[in-house]
């Protein structure tokens, strides 16, 4: 098996267990968000999904490299605006946001041991739902973090 193989797989199998816990139970743990999500484009006449269909496309979605097109375009988030060396911008984003500690994360993101944020993608539109802190680490690290898109415009 080829290197590059290997490592697919591996990642393949962190995902699934991601530290013990099952797929399902990591998006349990991101119910909050994927909520609020579904409300916040309902309300604002951009999508009108249920947190069920978010959540079914979310556990149907691969994780894949955020790249920095899409960076570039995302929605509900300041880690588009984090260059990289900015931890000191990170680490205050996280307080007023009462969110994990950005040196932890770096660590996690350095490991790749770090839950993917969750993104959706509706036209040419992508909107951050989970995982801003971890999204502005890795842009302070001057890393591409993986991250999962749900594409809404397949269940419409």
């Amino acid at each position: 098996m080829r290197l590059t193989e290997e490592i697919s797989r591996i990642k393949e199998v962190m995902f699934e267990s991601l530290k013990g816990k099952k797929k399902s139970e990591y998006f349990q743990d991101e119910m909050d968000e994927i909520e609020r999500a579904s409300q916040d484009l309902s309300r604002d006449g951009d999508f009108d999904a249920s947190v069920e269909e978010i959540l079914e496309l979310f556990k149907d979605s691969e994780e894949t490299k955020l790249n920095d097109e899409v960076w570039g375009k995302l929605e509900n988030t300041e880690s588009n605006e984090i260059k990289k060396g900015e931890m000191d911008k990170v680490i205050d984003l996280a307080k007023k946001y009462n969110k994990s500690s950005p040196l932890k994360l770096k660590k996690s993101i350095m490991n790749g041991e770090y839950r993917p944020p969750l993104i959706l993608k509706f036209g040419s539109r992508y909107h951050l739902v989970a995982g801003n802190t971890r999204l502005c680490t890795a842009a302070a690290m001057g890393v591409n973090p993986n991250v999962i898109i749900g594409d809404l415009d397949s269940i419409s």
